[in-house]
């Protein structure tokens, strides 16, 4: 498959600080990709090269096949950018913002996501929740006719009910062959939207999978009570945590097999026992 997205060892230095070091990726077309991480790891810097508002350092990156700063200009008719700290323009409203930026790049399905998101259009920026600026923002990103969107935090400022609004949009886009480029410090979000991943910690990358992948990697919650107290020294295993111990009840979290657990569990007469397989961000916990 085709990468939409193709960065080759990327390291972009702020004088003696790295920020990126040695970054590659590569990411199929059509596909939901997270780029996870804590605030300042280097999300926002990897997307800003991305969108060649900043250089890299050293690296080459490739978007749509073409070379992400020789073919700038022409890349950007194909993208559309959410960024994090968009700057909005406070006395116009969100129809003038609409009418502005698709004076250049198309209006697209503007209008039905207007609809589908309930945006008062009338009104003027400084008077919009945060949240309404943020469903501005999404639909200004869907402008024209995007093959490529590459979002930095794009559910923040709103609500559940909207946030699974934009996840079926972002699925849909997919579906029909778009590729998104979403960075989040997000894991459940992850899990539910995401096809793959990259995390990113202190500028590199130490983890980049398919989520399925991912949650094949064995970490379990157990959860049991007892008729008689719990010993901890029963459980003195590398890969068995106790999360909480209680006299008759217990609370373990398993890496890897998950039977010598259970074998050191049968030697108590349990009442109650409860086994599920750990989220995305404890699987990350352990293994990352």
């Amino acid at each position: 498959m085709k990468a939409a997205i193709k960065v080759d060892n990327v390291t972009k230095q702020f004088g003696s600080v790295k920020a990126l070091d040695s970054v590659s990726l590569n990411i199929p077309s059509g596909q939901i990709y997270g780029f996870l991480g804590p605030n300042g790891a280097g999300k926002t810097t990897m997307i800003r090269c991305l969108m060649d508002y900043m250089r890299p350092t050293t690296g080459t990156i490739q978007i749509l096949g073409r070379d992400a700063q020789a073919s700038s200009a022409e890349l950007k008719k194909s993208i559309g950018y959410l960024s994090s700290d968009i700057q909005l323009h406070s006395s116009w409203t969100a129809q003038t913002h609409l009418d502005f930026y698709s004076s250049f790049k198309g209006l697209g399905r503007a209008k039905d996501l207007v609809k589908l998101f309930r945006l008062d259009t009338s009104r003027k920026i400084r008077h919009l929740s945060s949240g309404n600026k943020q469903k501005l923002s999404i639909i200004l990103a869907f402008l024209g006719n995007p093959k490529l969107l590459i979002m930095d935090e794009p559910t923040r400022g709103l609500d559940p009910l909207l946030q699974n609004q934009l996840y079926e949009l972002l699925r849909s886009f997919a579906g029909e062959g778009g590729t998104v480029f979403l960075s989040s410090h997000n894991l459940a979000e992850a899990q539910a939207l995401c096809d793959g991943v990259a995390v990113i910690k202190a500028g590199k990358i130490v983890a980049a999978e398919s989520i399925n992948d991912i949650l094949q990697l064995h970490v379990h919650n157990i959860n049991a009570v007892a008729g008689r107290d719990f010993k901890r020294k029963d459980f003195d295993d590398p890969d068995i945590e106790i999360v909480d111990c209680t006299h008759k009840t217990i609370a373990l979290k398993v890496k890897g097999d998950i039977n010598p657990a259970l074998k050191k569990l049968s030697g108590y007469r349990l009442s109650s026992l409860d086994v599920s397989h750990a989220s995305l961000e404890d699987v990350f916990m352990e293994y990352y």
